[in-house]
């Protein structure tokens, strides 16, 4: 709703999230716009999971990327790259990310630590089941 209501407030950003996170949100945004007979995007969840999960601090951005990392049994590599519109909530915290994180020698960490919010975000939705109408 808040992306109806205030479309010229959310911005373009580009994500790096691992491959496998990017085919498992397309098929819960599919299941989820059958099962609830809405109209939803890929945008919506990407949002609503960095809300949700993705940390403000770079102590706690480090810590979800290792455990994202410690629970894959694949590398990632330097992930796949998808734009998505964001609320300015998210836009405030992942635009500087990436630079913030180099900053503080910690480069090409930004895939692992929004792979972890994903991640954690669709293993919740899947506990939760197909979205109602």
């Amino acid at each position: 709703m808040d992306l109806k209501l205030r479309r010229d407030a959310w911005q373009t950003h580009p994500f790096r999230f691992a491959p496998d996170l990017m085919t498992q949100l397309s098929r819960r945004v599919a299941q989820d716009c059958s099962s609830s007979g809405k109209s939803l995007t890929a945008a919506q969840y990407v949002d609503a999971a960095m809300l949700q999960y993705l940390p403000t601090t770079i102590e706690e951005q480090l810590v979800l990327a290792e455990e994202f990392l410690l629970s894959r049994e694949t590398e990632v590599g330097t992930g796949k790259q998808a734009s998505h519109r964001v609320s300015p909530e998210v836009y405030a915290i992942a635009s500087p990310l990436a630079n913030e994180l180099r900053e503080a020698g910690h480069a090409r960490i930004a895939v692992h630590v929004y792979s972890g919010a994903l991640d954690s975000f669709l293993r919740d939705l899947k506990a939760e089941g197909p979205l109602g109408a």
